[in-house]
C-alpha cells in the first residue's frame, strides 16, 4: 500500500472513532439526566398530594377556591356546632374575618366583599318650639348704616433717610490735622520735593461737553488737606508741616497746568492732573493710595472718569500695575543702599 492509502485508511478510523465517542457521550448524558429526576421525584408526581389545579411554575402553586369547611379548618370561621344556619344568617358579616360566608353550593364557597352597614340615624328629641322657630328673613331686619370711622388726622410723611455720609482715610487724616496753626520760617507747600527719578499720574477728565468749575475744586481740594504752594499748583504734604514730604500734587491739565487762587472762582478746566513723584513720600504705597481716593472723590462729587498717564480708562489692572511700580521702585532703593 501507498503512503496516499495509509493516510486515507487512518483518516477514516479516526473519524469513526469520533462519531462512536459522541454516541457515547450522548447515552450517557441521558441516563444520568434520567437518574437526577427519578432522584428528585419526577417519577412519584402521580402519587402527590398536591390538587390537579396545582402548577409548580406559580409562586403559590395557582389560584384555587377554597370552601367554606377549608376556611372552617384553617380557623378563618367560627364554626357553629349548636344550631344549624339560617338563609338569613347567610348573608350576615361574620365578625372575624369580615367576609360573608355564603353556601358551598351557590359560588364554591367562594368569599364575598364585605357589605357595608349604614349606621343608623337617632331621630332628634323633640325641641322647644322657641328653639325651632324660623329665622327672620334678612329682608325683615332693619337695616343699619354702618358708621364710617373718623379720618385720621393727616400724619406727616417720613423723611426719606439720608445716605451715610462715607468718608475716605485722606478726609480722616486732613481732619486730624489742625487747620489754621500759625506757620514761622516755613518752606512754601511743595517746595522741598526732591528730583523725580519716576512719575506716577491719574487723570481726572470732565464728561463730553462739560468742564470742572475753579471755586468746586479748590473747595475739594483743601476739603482733601491739599494746599496751593510751589509751581503755581497744589500740594499734600504727609501733616499739616510744609516740611514734611509731599505726598502727591495737583496740577491743571490745560497749559500752563497752574492754579491761582485769585483766578480760582472764574476758572473752568476739562480735566485736572495728579501725580506723584518718586522718590519722595515716607510711605509710598500709603501716598498713592491716598492720591487715587482723592481723583475718586472728584469724579463723585464733580463727575468725570478716571484715566491713566496715557488718557486711558484706568481699570483695576491698570491701578494695581502702579503699586507694582512703587514696590519695585522701593526693593531698587534698598539694594543700592545696601
Amino acid at each position: 500500500m501507498s503512503l496516499r492509502e495509509w493516510l486515507i485508511a487512518i483518516g477514516t478510523l479516526v473519524i469513526i472513532g469520533i462519531v462512536i465517542d459522541g454516541v457515547r457521550r450522548m447515552r450517557r448524558a441521558r441516563k444520568e439526566s434520567m437518574a437526577i429526576s427519578s432522584g428528585m421525584g419526577a417519577d412519584e408526581l402521580k402519587d402527590s398530594p398536591l390538587d390537579d389545579d396545582f402548577n409548580p411554575e406559580l409562586p403559590n402553586g395557582g389560584a384555587r377556591t377554597v370552601s367554606r369547611s377549608t376556611l372552617e379548618d384553617r380557623g378563618y370561621l367560627k364554626r357553629d356546632m349548636s344550631a344549624p344556619v339560617s338563609a338569613d344568617q347567610e348573608d350576615d358579616v361574620t365578625p372575624e374575618s369580615g367576609w360573608s360566608a355564603r353556601d358551598d353550593d351557590e359560588d364554591d364557597g367562594i368569599l364575598s366583599p364585605p357589605r357595608v352597614v349604614k349606621p343608623e340615624i337617632e331621630e332628634p328629641e323633640s325641641l322647644d318650639p322657641e328653639e325651632t322657630s324660623t329665622p327672620e328673613p334678612e329682608a325683615d331686619k332693619p337695616k343699619t348704616r354702618p358708621t364710617r370711622p373718623e379720618k385720621a388726622k393727616a400724619e406727616p410723611e417720613p423723611r426719606a433717610e439720608e445716605p451715610p455720609v462715607v468718608t475716605t482715610e485722606v478726609e480722616e487724616d486732613t481732619a486730624r490735622r489742625t487747620p489754621g496753626k500759625p506757620r514761622k520760617n516755613q518752606p512754601l507747600a511743595g517746595a522741598n520735593r526732591p528730583e523725580a527719578r519716576e512719575v506716577l499720574v491719574i487723570n481726572v477728565l470732565a464728561r463730553s461737553g462739560e468742564q470742572f468749575q475753579g471755586s468746586k475744586l479748590k473747595s475739594l481740594f483743601e476739603a482733601c488737606g491739599l494746599e496751593h504752594g510751589d509751581m503755581d499748583i497744589y500740594h499734600r504734604h504727609e501733616s499739616e508741616d510744609t516740611t514734611t514730604p509731599v505726598q502727591f500734587s495737583v496740577a491743571n491739565a490745560v497749559e500752563p497746568g497752574t492754579f491761582r487762587p485769585q483766578d480760582m472762582a472764574g476758572l473752568s478746566t476739562p480735566g485736572i492732573s495728579f501725580f506723584m513723584s518718586l522718590p519722595g513720600p515716607t510711605n509710598a504705597l500709603q501716598a498713592f493710595e491716598f492720591m487715587l481716593e482723592t481723583a475718586q472723590c472728584v469724579v463723585r462729587n464733580l463727575g468725570g472718569e478716571l484715566k491713566d498717564e496715557r488718557r486711558s480708562v484706568m481699570t483695576p489692572q491698570t491701578i494695581e500695575h502702579c503699586r507694582q511700580r512703587i514696590r519695585e521702585f522701593e526693593r531698587k532703593q534698598r539694594s543700592q543702599r545696601a
